[in-house]
């Protein structure tokens, strides 16, 4: 018998490179400012009621401002860093920035994650499918290898920035360690240990549960690099293998006995 659990990250943002803003400086742009492709990743100014004006820029971020970074400015999708004088927070003119995933914090929901508009929804709300168990500065460069050490993590989802020239052109965001809205973070899978019983939950997951409870199904005698090992456990009578949130990680499996 053998469950395998999917847990690795999904949907990052893609970052790029490219030209300043309006012709190699964003300086007189302001916020509410509406702005048109110029190429395929820099923008000119254009008044709001064109039909190309496709993007807005949202606010300022950087010293002196009401944030520090624009991905903490909501709905931002590109970012324009200007030497001295912080960064332009820009975004898609007309979006929904009320629901704007990047604006979650810990122990809010956002919706599905395999999906490609991911929104912050109301935990009560039925789109609702995970909980924020942290958020975490990140880069594009692996960037939900920090939800490693975040117990409970049962995937992630990176928001990165699409980011213009200067320092911090590599790619600036948050990543999300998510849990499934209901489920319990001291429960799960990765909190596991020799010893420990588990009962099943859905078809393909199990959750810790204490020896003594009815629902406990099976006890954890081993923890194994791969399954076939415990074929040479005494008393296993099934396996089960998931794959650790955060980064490059190998799988993980456990041989069970009887609870």
């Amino acid at each position: 018998m053998r469950w395998v659990v999917a847990v690795s990250a999904l949907l990052l943002a893609l970052f790029t490179s490219g030209c300043g803003l309006i012709g190699g400086s964003s300086n007189g742009v302001q916020q509410g400012d509406c702005l048109k492709k110029a190429g395929e990743d820099s923008f000119d100014t254009v008044s709001c009621s064109a039909s190309d004006a496709g993007f807005v820029v949202l606010d300022r971020a950087g010293s002196g401002t009401a944030h520090d970074k624009c991905v903490d400015v909501a709905g931002t999708e590109y970012v324009y860093y200007d030497k001295g004088d912080g960064a332009v927070c820009v975004g898609i003119k007309g979006a929904d920035v009320a629901h704007a995933v990047n604006t979650a914090q810990k122990g809010e929901c956002v919706t599905d994650t395999a999906v490609n508009d991911v929104r912050k929804a109301n935990c009560a709300d039925p789109t609702a499918i995970y909980r924020v168990l942290d958020r975490l500065d990140t880069t594009g460069f692996m960037s939900d290898a920090a939800c490693k050490s975040v117990a409970g993590t049962q995937t992630t989802y990176s928001y990165v920035l699409k980011s213009k020239s200067g320092i911090g052109s590599l790619g600036t965001g948050v990543v999300f360690c998510l849990i499934a809205k209901d489920s319990d973070p001291t429960r799960t899978i990765d909190n596991a240990k020799i010893g420990d019983c588990l009962k099943k939950k859905g078809s393909d997951s199990v959750e810790i549960t204490a020896c003594t409870s009815p629902d406990a199904k099976y006890k954890i005698l081993s923890s194994v690099l791969d399954e076939s090992l415990c074929d040479r456990v005494a008393g296993s009578i099934a396996t089960y293998t998931y794959q650790p949130a955060g980064g490059l990680t190998f799988p993980k499996s456990f041989c069970l006995a009887a609870a």
